[in-house]
């Protein structure tokens, strides 16, 4: 069967590569040096043009969407083919762009029988700082690492800047390069907010199949889960899977993710400024009426309240989970 009939699953980018340090050594190692060879023209804004004839076919499930925030983006090994305000865009290794909001992206195109593999970095810009992820196509799947928040004010002000730069007449623009390699090289040096490997409970005294549950867990929150996928990576079946969790934790696979998910939402919630319906996506949640139920029955006030100047009761509520 063609590529062509069919598109490719999206799954959890799982061990180093999909780890928080090893994207931040991919911004050391690969995408600095290159920032300090190509300087400001690493990254070329994608500007709008005119509908085009051309029909690739979506490679992976993952939806046309128009970006609602800045993005940079990064290619690390490997071909990327987009498609961008109905332009072919395709870059290789050690170069990116740069894709202003309101832009409309289909991530993963091809036309021909086979998929053209590709390893990048995305960066989403927001006022509290920024989102990263690493993504992979591969033969036979899309893989994409849990979304990294960093709230760091500091790197929308080095993003602010750059941007004014480019709005600045003059072609030579000496500012632009070393506006890109402090935000860069600070976004490299700072720790995420939902930082996985700081978020896993004591596990010492845990049989070795439920770590490795905990840990993919943790890894992968924010990515659809089946109990078959994850009982299979720890190497064991899904009834003594489930047993394990009854046993030492008291409860299930997916009343933790549940939960684990609704911690890092109220995190969210009061660190950044992302909307409500934003974060119940990046934390996994696809239903935002089911995320703010759920929300709701475990702290006791909607999200939406988390922000708001009397949060007693919701602290207190929030320390006894």
């Amino acid at each position: 069967m063609s590529v062509r009939s069919r598109l490719l699953p999206n799954l959890p980018l799982t061990g180093y590569e999909g780890s928080w340090d090893a994207i931040a050594s991919a911004i050391g190692t690969q995408l600095l040096p290159r920032l300090e060879m190509l300087g400001a023209d690493l990254f070329p804004v994608i500007l709008p043009l005119a509908q085009r004839k051309l029909f690739p076919s979506p490679l992976s499930t993952i939806p046309p969407a128009k970006t609602t925030s800045p993005n940079w983006f990064f290619v690390l090994a490997g071909q990327a083919q987009m498609l961008v305000n109905s332009r072919w865009l395709s870059l290789p290794k050690g170069y990116g762009a740069f894709l202003p909001e309101g832009t409309s992206c289909i991530p993963y195109v091809g036309i021909g029988e086979r998929p053209t593999l590709c390893d990048w970095l995305w960066f989403q810009v927001h006022p509290f700082g920024v989102v990263t992820f690493r993504a992979q196509l591969t033969l036979t799947a899309h893989h994409q690492s849990p979304s990294y928040i960093v709230a760091d004010q500091r790197l929308s002000d080095l993003f602010n800047a750059w941007r004014q730069e480019q709005l600045n007449p003059n072609p030579h623009k000496v500012a632009s390069k070393g506006l890109l390699c402090a935000f860069f090289a600070l976004l490299m040096r700072s720790v995420p907010l939902l930082a996985n490997e700081a978020s896993l409970p004591p596990c010492a005294y845990l049989p070795n199949p439920l770590k490795d549950a905990l840990r993919f867990l943790h890894c992968c929150y924010d990515k659809p889960l089946c109990l078959r996928e994850l009982a299979k990576a720890c190497g064991v079946t899904p009834a003594y899977l489930c047993r394990l969790f009854r046993r030492y934790l008291g409860t299930t696979p997916w009343q933790y993710l549940g939960q684990l998910r609704l911690r890092f939402a109220e995190q969210l919630l009061r660190e950044t400024t992302l909307s409500v319906a934003a974060i119940a996506t990046l934390v996994g949640f696809h239903d935002l009426r089911h995320f703010q139920r759920l929300f709701r029955r475990t702290y006791g006030i909607p999200p939406s309240q988390v922000r708001t100047p009397c949060r007693s009761k919701f602290t207190a509520l929030r320390e006894n989970h």
